[in-house]
């Protein structure tokens, strides 16, 4: 997905909400992570993955390998990576400067960010992140 392409508003199906939303409380405290592969501007399939960061609770890392084959699913079936998701167990849903920093390895890709720092009322954003460090939020429509 190109800068440019984004729509501002983000179609994200029920399941794959709640299955993203599942995997990040299960990971409380500490931050929950994976990706989204799309085709054609929609979520085809979610990537539940395992944060191998030495500091969990403040930060995600995908295991190299773990990352490696998920891209190499990705390129097999013709898909892009959507999404990059995480969550931040005691802050807001808005991305870190290490997020932002962080996210030029990852051009073109939003970023679904969950808080947890409210359990009962998890919160989901999404953003965008162009090459000048630009945060960009798009509304999100959760379609069932």
């Amino acid at each position: 997905m190109l800068e440019t392409d984004t729509p501002p508003v983000i179609i994200l199906p029920r399941a794959v909400v709640d299955a993203m939303l599942a995997h990040v409380q299960a990971d409380y405290p500490n931050e929950g992570c994976g990706v989204l592969a799309g085709q054609d501007g929609r979520v085809v399939k979610h990537y539940p993955a395992i944060n191998v960061s030495d500091t969990p609770e403040t930060f995600s890392q995908i295991g190299s390998q773990e990352l490696l084959n998920i891209h190499l699913e990705i390129e097999d079936n013709d898909w892009t990576p959507f999404a990059y998701y995480h969550s931040h167990p005691r802050t807001p849903a808005y991305p870190s400067p290490r997020d932002i920093k962080l996210s030029q390895g990852w051009p073109g890709t939003l970023y679904v960010i969950f808080s947890l720092r409210n359990p009962e009322h998890p919160e989901m954003r999404v953003f965008s992140i162009d090459s000048t460090l630009t945060v960009t939020e798009h509304q999100a429509q959760i379609e069932p």
